[in-house]
């Protein structure tokens, strides 16, 4: 599978911790997901993805994802 980009969907399984960040990257908020989802990826940083998730960015660690199969 290719490297996941801007614009794909992610899937993230339940019980995973999304976090919203403030400018100098502290965490001001978070929430775990209670059920499995799949997200569209609106950024993409080294370890983490910026996904939309409720009309807000939020961040998830790369490790806790899976790439979606368009077959």
């Amino acid at each position: 599978m290719s490297a996941t980009k801007k614009g794909d969907l992610i899937y993230i399984p339940s019980d995973v911790r999304l976090v919203r960040k403030d400018r100098e990257g502290a965490t001001v908020d978070y929430t775990v997901l209670k059920k499995p989802t799949s997200l569209l990826v609106v950024g993409v940083g080294d370890n983490t993805y910026e996904v939309l998730y409720n009309k807000k960015n939020w961040f998830v660690e790369k490790r806790k994802t899976y790439g979606v199969s368009y077959d």
